[in-house]
């Protein structure tokens, strides 16, 4: 009977370790495919964009030499504001980390003091328990 009972659970184990590898599989399977579709989705994307913009500058109104002006001021306004905020997060940053060390000073500051003051006070009670004794 036991011997029953002990095959039936060996059985009962291995099923439920083959349901477990299957379910992981199916899980690896669906997250590939998911990627898979994520990945051509974006692909589709900017080869979309890539044709709006070729289209765009082919069937611009304006001629080639004033779009590719269009094109340059643009380049240009867009490098000089990324340039600017650059700049503002470095100050930023900057303020930030001062800001930092200075507040780590004081607490440093404080913390030597205190422990200046717990050595005195340990030396005077070393002092007082030396003349009591």
């Amino acid at each position: 009977m036991w011997e029953n009972l002990v095959k039936t659970g060996g059985y009962a184990m291995i099923l439920n370790n083959l349901a477990g590898q299957a379910k992981q599989i199916r899980i690896a399977r669906t997250r590939t495919l998911r990627q898979n579709r994520a990945k051509n989705i974006a692909i589709g994307a900017g080869i979309g964009t890539a044709i709006g913009v070729v289209a765009g500058i082919l069937f611009a109104p304006k001629s080639g030499r004033e779009t590719r002006q269009i094109i340059t001021d643009r380049t240009s306004e867009t490098i000089k504001d990324l340039k600017d905020n650059i700049a503002s997060a470095k100050s930023k940053v900057s303020a930030s980390v001062k800001e930092t060390a200075d507040c780590l000073r004081e607490t440093g500051q404080k913390a030597a003091e205190e422990v200046k003051e717990n050595v005195k006070d340990a030396k005077e009670n070393v002092k007082d328990k030396a003349k009591k004794a």
